[in-house]
């Protein structure tokens, strides 16, 4: 019996001999892994050091060297003096010879063209803008009725100039709703300064035909082309607001 446990004793002593448990095994490890951890901290700041001074001083060379023209600065000499310089060269005079074509020749009366001379009257005739009479007071001819599409070029110098212009009615049920806005119109003006089509560009729900029935009484001073009415289309916007 006594034999039994002294070996089962032994035993155990044994294995815990083999397992370092405790305060002191932890501390003489510790001191050992400290020195392990300043090793390898060490070795790697050395290696990044080297490595950052190894690119700062080692450069390598350009793959691509200049192969341009190399221009060299040369400085010149002064000019010559003027003082120095060869007189001009000596042009001799020549004798001026007479032209001989555009000569006049003298001819016969009977055979020479008749010239006349236009009066003062029959040049400002000729000079004077038309349709302008002289009461002083502008009498447009119109010569041709005929009106240009829509989107036709027609070349004018002076637009057309409202005359009379007569505002929109405000539709009712529009200043109730409290709709406005703008609307733009393409207006054909003829030769009288007459509005002879309208189309809606740019409308505003209830307030186109209000915009339509106001610009139909317009009355332009038409427009000038080479100083003769034409007709032609306008953009004419019509506001509504309260």
């Amino acid at each position: 019996m006594t034999s039994t446990t002294a070996a089962t004793t032994m035993d155990f002593r044994d294995t815990t001999e083999r397992i370092p448990i405790g305060a002191a095994d932890l501390k003489a490890n510790s001191q050992r892994l400290l020195r392990k951890a300043l090793i390898v901290s060490a070795t790697i700041h050395l290696t990044l050091v080297g490595i950052y001074v190894l690119s700062t001083v080692w450069k390598p060379k350009d793959d691509v060297e200049y192969t341009g023209r190399v221009i060299r600065m040369q400085t010149l000499p002064p000019p010559p003096s003027l003082s120095n310089a060869p007189p001009p060269p000596v042009i001799p005079n020549q004798p001026i010879v007479k032209p001989t074509i555009g000569t006049p020749v003298p001819v016969p009366d009977a055979q020479a063209p008749e010239q006349t001379i236009m009066t003062q009257q029959e040049i400002a005739a000729i000079n004077a803008p038309v349709g302008v009479g002289g009461s002083g007071k502008d009498s447009l001819v119109i010569t041709s009725d005929e009106l240009p599409s829509e989107g036709e070029f027609v070349y004018y110098e002076d637009p057309p100039t409202p005359v009379t212009q007569v505002q929109p009615a405000y539709p009712e049920f529009a200043r109730e709703a409290q709709i406005q806005g703008k609307v733009i119109l393409h207006v054909l003006v003829d030769k009288n300064g007459r509005v002879k089509n309208v189309k809606v560009i740019r409308g505003v729900t209830g307030l186109n035909e209000a915009a339509v029935d106001a610009i139909k009484k317009w009355v332009f001073k038409p427009a000038l082309s080479n100083n003769k009415p034409v007709a032609v289309w306008v953009e004419i916007p019509m506001d509504f607001h309260f």
